[in-house]
């Protein structure tokens, strides 16, 4: 979903919503650990956005040709 709109700047309450029926605690907790691994990045307190996508992730999602 942050994919979806790489310049905009989410806030964790806002992904929360988005996620369902997600505490917002658990909500920082699953932002925290995606930060750690590179997968989105933390702006400031609250508010995240996705990491540009790298050449080789890119080339990963491209569909398989038969």
């Amino acid at each position: 979903m942050l994919q979806a709109e790489p310049e905009r700047q989410w806030r964790a309450r806002e992904i929360a919503e988005l996620l369902g029926d997600v505490t917002l605690v658990t909500t920082y907790r699953q932002l925290a650990r995606w930060t750690e691994r590179g997968l989105i990045r933390r702006i400031r307190t609250g508010r995240y956005a996705a990491v540009a996508p790298t050449r080789t992730a890119a080339l990963r999602t491209r569909p398989k040709r038969y």
